[in-house]
């Protein structure tokens, strides 16, 4: 009996800890029977002292359910956090506690999986979103300003694309007709592949890191998208900054008070690997002056621009550098260089009809620099007879330019030369009307240098 009754002894603990065991097992949400979550430790010392996480501070791991902000998984500063995301929908929030005013960096780092990362602001509003990389690329935000209080981080994944099921088609006779009646159609073709679906398909691991960071000298804080919030460019000095989000956009204030009456500036944004970026200028109004667009992945360049500032007007320019797509991980430099005016050379800007640079009338020549998306007007003197205006275009760069003659604002020739070749136009001018040179290039050509040359010839009979 004392045998029987000790194996009955051990059947009870064996239950009794399996109990136990099942009653602390976490669930997400949809589970059937409802969970019991352990809550993961809160660091109060806000990422100053280093816990031997991946940034320095401590790292944990998420803490499931955690799709909403209400039971969002703490994220120490300093520090990070673990999690695992379903490509089903599945969506993890974080909450992260700032106590300072300060510039926050957000890292996602790549994965084999399409995630994308984003900031809420105490109120729940979206401050910035990045989701720019596909599969296998980093995400982040990489340089955001932020105040004391209380933030969330979002992370989602997108669902893979479902593999499209093509039916079988059926064999063929060596005649090419389907075979008789009667027969399968699908004998000797194997199935085609149906796609498993999304509730079966794995998660993927990530590691999500946040800190707040020191910026460089001369490096942009943000908030600096406005002219409100613009940071200042001086003459002859590099700043940096990120296009480290979607729409993110960085606007710089430069003070044009020394520039000589003589002297041009040159504006040059370097290159941010898979971007292409765009440098918009305007006076101190708001009102543009000039706009270039770059190549993917090259330095976009606003050259030669002469930014007379008028009488009374506040003596600044606002640049903003702006992309079609983002970077968290690679800064751009931004310089503005002052040099002297080249004689006969195109003064920018000039990009419209109203502000288009006077022909020089001692003068049968002129040069000009072209960068992608620019357009240089030359203003032609009027001349008491009528005449014939010819025009020739030259350029030892494999660029493909066009020239264009244009009456009273209205074009009525125009040559184009093929790359690297001379393009010519000709056609006639009234006495005493407006006529009006027009220089482009393909979208696809390099910044290339040019020259026009002008010849007057009697009006036809």
């Amino acid at each position: 009996m004392r045998g029987w009754g000790g194996v009955a002894l051990a059947l009870a603990l064996a239950v009794a800890l399996a109990a136990c065991k099942a009653s602390t097992r976490q669930k997400r949400e949809g589970d059937a029977a409802p969970a019991d979550i352990v809550a993961a430790p809160i660091y109060t010392d806000g990422g100053t002292t280093s816990h031997g996480g991946a940034a320095g501070g401590p790292t944990a791991d998420e803490v499931e359910p955690n799709d909403g902000a209400d039971t969002a998984t703490p994220l120490t500063l300093g520090g990070g956090v673990r999690g695992t995301l379903g490509l089903d929908g599945d969506v993890d929030y974080f909450r992260l506690d700032v106590s300072e005013a300060g510039v926050l960096a957000i890292t996602l780092p790549a994965v084999d999986a399409d995630l994308a990362v984003e900031l809420l602001d105490p109120s729940l509003k979206s401050i910035a979103r990045s989701d720019r990389a596909g599969k296998r690329g980093e995400e982040g935000i990489p340089d955001v300003g932020v105040a004391p209080g209380r933030y969330t981080v979002v992370v989602r994944g997108k669902k893979p694309p479902a593999v499209k099921v093509v039916p079988a088609k059926p064999p063929r006779t060596k005649r090419g007709k389907h075979p008789a009646k009667g027969k399968p159609a699908d004998v000797g073709v194997p199935p085609a592949p149906v796609a498993a679906p999304a509730s079966a398909m794995p998660g993927v691991a990530y590691e999500l890191t946040a800190a707040l960071v020191t910026p460089a000298a001369g490096a942009e804080h943000e908030p600096n998208d406005d002219r409100g919030t613009a940071a200042e460019l001086i003459v002859g000095e590099t700043v940096t900054g990120y296009l480290g989000w979607t729409g993110d956009v960085d606007t710089w204030k430069l003070s044009v008070e020394a520039l000589g009456a003589t002297n041009v500036l040159d504006l040059e944004a370097t290159a941010v690997d898979g971007l292409t970026l765009t440098l918009e200028v305007a006076d101190a109004l708001g009102k543009p002056v000039a706009t270039r667009r770059g190549a993917k992945g090259a330095a976009v360049v606003a050259a030669g621009l002469g930014l007379a500032v008028a009488a009374g007007a506040p003596p600044f320019v606002y640049v903003t550098v702006k992309s079609d797509r983002s970077n968290p991980v690679t800064t751009y430099s931004l310089r503005a260089t002052e040099k002297p005016a080249v004689e006969d050379a195109d003064r920018e800007p000039n990009d419209t009809p109203e502000r288009a640079m006077e022909f020089p009338a001692d003068r049968v020549e002129v040069t000009g620099t072209w960068a992608i998306g620019d357009v240089d007007y030359f203003a032609v003197p009027p001349s008491d007879a009528a005449r014939t205006l010819e025009a020739t275009l030259d350029t030892q760069d494999r660029a493909d330019f066009a020239i264009e003659l244009l009456v009273d604002d209205k074009s009525i020739a125009k040559g184009d030369g093929g790359t690297g070749h001379a393009a010519h136009v000709s056609g006639p001018v009234p006495a005493g009307a407006r006529a009006l040179l027009r220089v482009r290039a393909s979208d696809a050509s390099a910044p290339a240098s040019y020259s026009v040359k002008l010849h007057d010839a009697p009006a036809a009979p």
